[in-house]
Formats: C-alpha cells, sequence, structure tokens
C-alpha cells in the first residue's frame, strides 16, 4: 500500500515538472522585435543605411529606421522599435519592401483566411498582395495579431527571397516597369489625343454597392489622416448609383479624439470626418494616361484631391487639386528633387472660368519619360513639363482620391455645404507601352 502510495506521488510530481516545464518552454520562446524584424527586410531589400536626422540617434540602428523610413516600409508615427511585431505587421514590411526593390508585384486577391476578420484594415491590403504573390497561402488561419518568433522570421525572410527571386522585371526607359494586363473593353473609348501605344489597364465605373477592394483601400496607405483636419473611414466612401462619393462630415470621429494634424507646421485638433482611397500596391504605375470625370463639393474649407505617390516622398503628381473657396481653379503640381529631404515643385494655377463644383467635367493627366501634360474635358490645359530627369524619378507611383477638410483651404465657413460630396464618376488609366 505505502508502495503504491509512493508510485502514485511520484508520478504526480513527475507530470507537475513536465507540465510546468513546458508551460516554461512555452513562455520561454521569444519574441521578435519590430527594429529586428525591420532591419532583416531591409538587408534583404539591399537598402543602404542613412545619417539619422530626425531620428533618435539613440535608437539602435538608427541609419537602418531612416533608411526604411525613406522607402515607405514603415510609417513614422506608430513606429515603435523594441514592441514585438505581430504577423500582419511582418507581412506588410515584407511587401512594402519588394516593392521598393522596384518589382512587379501582382494585385491584391479577397483573402481566404478563417480569421480573416482579425485582420487590421491597415495590413489588409499588403495581406492580399503577399497571398497573390505567394507569400503566403490564401487559405486557412494567419493569427494575424501573434507575435512573430525567431524561426518564423527566418522563414518569412527566406519567402520573401524566394518571391523577389520569382518577380518578373520589365525594362523601359532605362527604368524598371510595372506592367499590369490589357483590358479589353468596348464600352471605353481611348480618347483621340493619345495614341495605341496607350492601353487600358484600370477602369472603375463604380457599379454596384461598395467600393472594389480588388482595385482599392480604404483611407490613406499609412492611416486615417494627412495634413487636414479630417479622420478618413470606410463609412464615409459611399458607392451607389455608379458614383463614388466620399463624404465630408461636420462631425469628430470617435476613434479622432486627441488626435492632431499638421499643416505648414501649424498643428490643429481633426474634429471632421471625411472619405479617402488609394491604390497602393494594388495598381502602382509607370507612365500613361489618366482620367477622372469628377463633381467637386461646394464653400470654403474643402479640399478635395487626386494625385499620385509612391514608397516615400518625393515625388508626388498632383493630377488634381481645387480649394473650394475658389471653385474655378485648378491645381497641378509635381513634387520632385535630387534627394529625399530636398524638393522642388512645378505648380500651375489655372482658371477654368466655371465652378468644378456646379457640375461633372473630366480632368485627364498624361505622363511619358519626355513631358507631363494635363487636360480638362478632352482640352489640354497649362503647360507642357518637359524635366526628363525629374520625371524619371517618379516610378512606381499609385493613386489616392481623398476629400481634406480645413488645411490649405482654410476652415469651413458659412458659405460650406454640409455634407460635403467629392463625387467621382468613374476613374480609368492607360498604361504606356513604348
Amino acid at each position: 500500500m505505502k508502495s503504491k502510495l509512493i508510485h502514485r506521488l511520484f508520478a504526480m510530481v513527475l507530470c507537475f515538472v513536465l507540465v510546468f516545464g513546458c508551460i516554461r518552454g512555452t513562455a520561454a520562446i521569444p519574441s521578435v522585435t519590430r527594429l529586428e524584424f525591420m532591419k532583416e527586410v531591409c538587408l534583404t531589400a539591399k537598402l543602404k543605411p542613412l545619417i539619422p536626422s530626425h531620428v533618435n540617434s539613440k535608437i539602435p540602428e538608427a541609419e537602418y529606421i531612416q533608411a526604411a523610413l525613406r522607402a515607405g516600409i514603415i510609417d513614422k508615427e506608430d513606429f515603435v522599435p523594441d514592441r514585438a511585431i505581430e504577423k500582419q505587421e511582418a507581412i506588410a514590411m515584407i511587401v512594402r519592401g519588394l516593392a521598393a526593390m522596384k518589382n512587379e508585384l501582382a494585385v491584391g486577391v479577397d483573402v481566404a483566411f478563417t480569421d480573416k476578420d482579425e485582420i487590421s484594415p491597415k495590413f489588409l491590403t499588403y495581406i492580399e498582395v503577399a497571398a497573390s504573390n505567394g507569400i503566403i497561402k490564401n487559405e486557412g488561419a494567419l493569427e494575424p495579431e501573434k507575435s512573430v518568433t525567431p524561426s518564423e522570421m527566418e522563414e518569412m525572410i527566406k519567402n520573401m527571397k524566394e518571391c523577389y527571386m520569382k518577380l518578373p522585371v520589365v525594362k523601359g526607359s532605362g527604368i524598371r516597369r510595372i506592367q499590369f494586363p490589357v483590358i479589353e473593353d468596348g464600352k471605353v473609348e481611348r480618347p483621340d489625343y493619345i495614341d495605341e501605344r496607350y492601353q487600358l489597364v484600370f477602369n472603375d465605373d463604380f457599379d454596384g454597392e461598395s467600393l472594389d477592394t480588388t482595385k482599392w483601400g480604404y483611407n490613406y496607405s499609412w492611416g486615417h489622416s494627412h495634413n487636414h483636419a479630417a479622420w478618413c473611414v470606410p463609412e464615409n466612401v459611399i458607392v451607389k448609383d455608379g458614383i463614388l462619393t466620399l463624404k465630408g462630415e461636420n462631425r469628430q470621429h470617435p476613434d479622432a479624439v486627441g488626435k492632431q494634424g499638421t499643416f505648414n507646421n501649424k498643428k490643429y485638433d481633426i474634429i471632421y470626418t471625411s472619405g479617402a482611397v488609394n491604390t497602393h500596391h494594388k495598381y502602382n504605375f509607370d507612365y500613361g494616361y489618366f482620367e477622372a470625370r469628377m463633381q467637386m463639393p461646394k464653400g470654403k474649407g474643402m479640399w478635395p484631391a487626386w494625385w499620385m505617390l509612391k514608397d516615400g516622398w518625393p515625388p508626388e503628381i498632383d493630377m488634381l487639386e481645387v480649394l473650394c473657396s475658389k471653385p474655378n481653379e485648378l491645381h497641378v503640381n509635381f513634387h520632385y528633387g535630387p534627394a529625399w529631404n530636398e524638393h522642388y515643385s512645378h505648380e500651375q494655377v489655372l482658371n477654368l472660368g466655371y465652378s468644378t463644383s456646379d457640375d461633372f467635367h473630366t480632368y485627364g493627366f498624361e505622363w511619358t519619360p519626355d513631358y507631363m501634360r494635363y487636360y480638362v474635358d478632352g482640352v489640354q490645359v497649362g503647360h507642357d513639363f518637359t524635366n526628363k530627369s525629374a520625371i524619371k524619378e517618379a516610378t512606381g507611383m499609385y493613386m489616392i482620391l481623398n476629400l481634406a477638410i480645413d488645411g490649405w483651404d482654410g476652415k469651413p465657413d458659412g458659405s460650406t455645404q454640409w455634407p460635403a460630396e467629392f463625387k467621382i464618376d468613374y476613374v480609368r488609366a492607360w498604361q504606356l507601352n513604348e
């Protein structure tokens, strides 16, 4: 009897030791920090470390942080170096890193992960692109909020390298080019002022009742706001009756409480709600003709824009900006520079002779290695920009549509119509195939 009791006690102690050991072993598995993962992506993308400027030089590997900021691999406002990185963040870094290497990435697909609802909207586009390119499998459980372990990081970086080796690269005009499949759409006619080198690769007539997320992502690629006082959210992006409407409201979104924006080095509270969409890592273009039919909102404080960025700034192409206190004026611009922290601008302010808020008009932008040119209702406006070395800086540019409030056009006043509505009938892009 005594022997059996001893055996039982021994078995219980052994079981306790094993269980405790397993718990300790699980807890002992380290997590990879955002800094560690970012550095591996930078090294894989062959980004050169830079001398830090606004980054705190006391932070380890600050020069890599600067390089990652420049390439758009990380976002300045929410990068905490010593925080454990989640799977969804890691995948976003990998996709951004591949984009920084100027390769062609397949556009996104609707992911089929069982835990898709747990994926942050900020990272969903990157995960779709990663699934399209075979970096991750478009099925099963992703566990997006789970921290990455060293072994998982090793596997992810391996997948990144393999994906890079498989990606096609198309060369033209001395730079790497992103090419998209041509759309055969008999309903869309090529404008008679662009020739057959331009082929339709993007068309959205905004049919249906929701945004086509294979073409667009919500908000800005970096978050909910920019250099204005509005917080952009998906519910203010409305697709109905063949029109995309970005709706501006005179109310503060609950998530914007305590948030501040900056314009011309002046900070102000984000007290309005609006909408924005972008084609980041779904459609990034190199040259072409771009056209959109739009109607601007009415009243002071409204600042609708249709523009292009790449990962990092400059360059920036402003295909259209309107300050609705002066709705007859069209602003177009190209920001460029010999270095990332220096910029030059080629701005034109065009008086159209009518209000862009009263009706729909068609706006066009032609972009070649030799010139940039603007159109309104099929007629060229302004003059060409022909600085070839500057134009060459603009590669892999994605489109943004947004309705900014306050900022450049100042605060809304009694002339402002609420809710404000920036209406877009269609957006099209013809790729320049040389």
